[in-house]
């Protein structure tokens, strides 16, 4: 990087193990394995959408240290950081990102790994929404009141410290931060998935053309295998 360049990072967390099949939260309807495959393409999704950016971001991975073991090499591409974490549940999160950061970080944007349907330039627009003049947050929630990402200066980045102590509640987070002067930018219905009716979502948005913007044709023969094997079930 040069000492001029300043970029903006992306940060994607998972708040729970993923691949550890002793540790990982099954989705309702879904075998261990199959739930551990949805978890690894969302992921997979998220690692191949990134890498475009390389140049242009810092790319962050945060991970539960349970699954250490468990994540290949191949996962992740180059010029990446991958940390795994044994404790977000606190409000120092904004330091514990900070260090992994380089100091000429402008933005930031966090997103959750339970998430999929962002495209490059959704990205990008959400950083030029941020303002560098005042007080601003972008924050996306799914339709199920669940923040999906926060995006923010660096110089605010302790905005994000009550995520996770209102368990990524949008509303109660909106209270938590109620009595600073911020600039809100807020995203309604990004796709988050927690259960099954979800997976039913996230099986008809990826029957959409304009899917190909963010998941490729590979990933999506790869989201296919989940769907036949459950096709009864999401037709139902």
């Amino acid at each position: 990087m040069n000492s001029s360049e300043i970029k903006n990072s992306v940060i994607i967390i998972s708040e729970k193990p993923l691949l550890n099949p002793a540790k990982i939260k099954i989705y309702p309807n879904l075998s261990i394995n199959y739930s551990i495959y949805l978890n690894t393409l969302l992921f997979s999704n998220w690692v191949e959408l990134l890498s475009s950016l390389n140049e242009e971001c810092e790319i962050v991975f945060f991970l539960d240290k349970n699954d250490e073991e468990y994540l290949s090499n191949h996962f992740v591409s180059h010029n990446t950081k991958t940390i795994f974490y044994t404790d977000l549940q606190n409000e120092n999160f904004s330091e514990q990102v900070s260090k992994y950061l380089s100091g000429d970080i402008s933005k930031t944007l966090i997103l959750f790994n339970n998430s999929i349907g962002m495209t490059r330039n959704d990205i990008f627009r959400i950083f030029n929404l941020i303002q560098s003049d005042e007080q601003s947050i972008a924050i996306g929630k799914s339709r199920k009141d669940q923040v999906v990402f926060i995006c923010t200066a660096r110089a605010d980045l302790e905005l994000v410290n009550h995520i996770f102590l209102s368990q990524r509640s949008y509303t109660k987070y909106l209270k938590s931060i109620s009595a600073q002067d911020i600039f809100i930018q807020a995203f309604k219905n990004i796709l988050s998935l927690n259960d099954f009716e979800d997976i039913k979502n996230l099986y008809i948005e990826l029957s959409k053309k304009e899917s190909l913007s963010y998941c490729s044709p590979k990933m999506h023969e790869s989201f296919n295998d989940l769907f036949i094997e459950y096709k009864d079930l999401l037709n139902g």
